[in-house]
């Protein structure tokens, strides 16, 4: 949750919130988790249909472009 944090800071100063001004949102959360299991060197992609808000923190895509 405090990588989860760190993002949604990150990205309001960016002036790109992926949620309310007062919400830590899903979106934040799951980059965090994604972040934390590739931290070892190992490659990972989220898979989703929000490339625009995730893909602010760690690789994603659509899920639809991944074979």
């Amino acid at each position: 949750m405090l990588k989860a944090a760190e993002f949604w800071a990150e990205a309001r100063k960016r002036g790109r919130p992926t949620a309310d001004g007062k919400a830590l949102d899903g979106d934040v959360i799951l980059a965090a988790q994604a972040e934390s299991v590739t931290r070892g060197g190992d490659q990972g992609v989220v898979a989703t249909t929000n490339v625009q808000h995730l893909g602010l923190f760690v690789e994603a895509r659509l899920w639809t472009q991944i074979p």
